[in-house]
């Protein structure tokens, strides 16, 4: 029995999302069972055992990748939150170094006017003071004055120049952390894009992981169904499985010697009695005597009786029973593996009413009309009753 592989979207979603986000790759699906022949019902249950494995492992990558994907976007919605609050404060900052430089000029342009008043006023306290016109102790005063006026223009321009400096070294980190925090978000955001490519593919391998499932359940059904006909057909009679091909007509087939007429033409291609079966081997009664007529050749009621059923009854294939009276004896004859049915249940036919046509349903080889003729629910040869 060949082996089938998962299917590469399944393998391949599975090992990506195990190397990923570091699970072991032992939670791979292995692979399963096919076959256009239906395998043993051991084979199917194993196939359907490691389709189940795969599966549940690949839930469990799904459910992986999931909190991953989560987690990322939380992580990528975070760090946009932060490299906007960082644009926000390097805003600011730029704002704050560019209104400190202005206060700086401003009052470097202020002082400097009134150092040119105060060295003009200067100037000319001087000139008065050696015409000997100015008073000294006046000339004393303004001079005191000056030098006074001096020295806080020269400690205001310092304070500017560091207001200034500080503000332009914060607007400097302020930067410098925006760029960190606007690289950190596109990094954030690549993660969080491939986190949720990974659920993607793992979600896609966890659907195609059940599908496989199903699939090996629906051959392990299948290969119960089976194991169960071929136990069925050991333990019945041989219905007779050997095809032929005696023409295929409606002209009904000529009458026996015997109370019924034959329910079909074409030669006899299996008698009634023991044999070793064709299909199974084994070597059992023949229930019936089998016709070799074309798939499509009319079946004919054996004799006068009522229809009882129709169906398909396993390796019968679908099958006609008729019941009938003969001599005070309940008579129950059979038409197996047909294509079709003329007939229903509750008909009551005459002899040569049209029933049915050959086919090769159920356990058959080839085309042909297996026929069964019981009394009181027990076997006997069709031919003593033809013939």
């Amino acid at each position: 029995m060949r082996r089938r592989p998962l299917g590469p979207i399944v393998a391949a979603a599975v090992t990506i999302a195990c190397v990923s986000w570091g699970i072991s790759s032992s939670t791979a699906a292995p692979d399963v069972r096919a076959s256009s022949a239906t395998p043993s019902v051991e084979e199917a249950q194993a196939d359907v055992d490691s389709a189940l494995a795969a599966f549940e492992a690949a839930q469990k990558t799904e459910q992986a990748a999931q909190q991953r994907a989560e987690q990322a976007s939380q992580a990528a919605a975070d760090a946009r939150t932060a490299a906007a609050e960082a644009t926000a404060r390097a805003e600011r900052a730029r704002g704050e170094s560019t209104d400190a430089a202005t206060a700086a000029e401003q009052a470097r342009e202020t002082l400097g006017r009134l150092a040119a008043h105060a060295y003009m006023n200067n100037t000319e306290l001087s000139g008065l003071m050696q015409l000997g016109i100015a008073d000294p102790e006046e000339f004393q005063a303004r001079s005191t004055g000056v030098s006074e006026l001096m020295r806080v223009q020269d400690t205001v321009l310092a304070q500017a120049a560091e207001s200034q400096a500080n503000a332009t070294d914060a607007a400097s980190r302020a930067d410098g952390h925006l760029a960190a925090a606007q690289e950190a978000a596109t990094s954030a955001t690549e993660l969080s894009e491939q986190a949720a490519a990974a659920l993607d593919e793992a979600s896609s391998a966890t659907v195609e992981a059940g599908e496989q499932l199903q699939k090996m359940r629906d051959i392990h059904a299948a290969a119960q169904r089976a194991a169960e006909e071929r136990e069925a057909a050991e333990n019945q009679p041989d219905r007779g499985d050997g095809g032929g091909d005696g023409g295929s007509t409606d002209t009904p087939p000529p009458s026996g010697n015997g109370v019924f007429q034959r329910p079909s033409t074409g030669p006899i291609t299996s008698p009634y009695g023991m044999r070793v079966h064709p299909l199974t081997g084994v070597y059992k009664l023949h229930s019936g005597t089998d016709f070799g007529a074309s798939c499509g050749t009319a079946v004919y009621a054996a004799y006068p009786g009522t229809v009882e059923s129709t169906g398909y009854e396993g390796a019968y294939g679908n099958r006609i029973e008729i019941a009938h009276t003969v001599d005070g004896m309940d008579v129950t004859t059979t038409y197996n593996h047909l294509s079709a049915y003329s007939t229903s249940p509750g008909t009551t036919v005459a002899a040569g009413d049209l029933i049915g046509r050959v086919g090769t349903t159920g356990s058959s080889t080839g085309c042909h009309l297996h026929f069964e003729v019981l009394v009181n629910g027990s076997f006997t040869d069709p031919m003593s009753w033809l013939s």
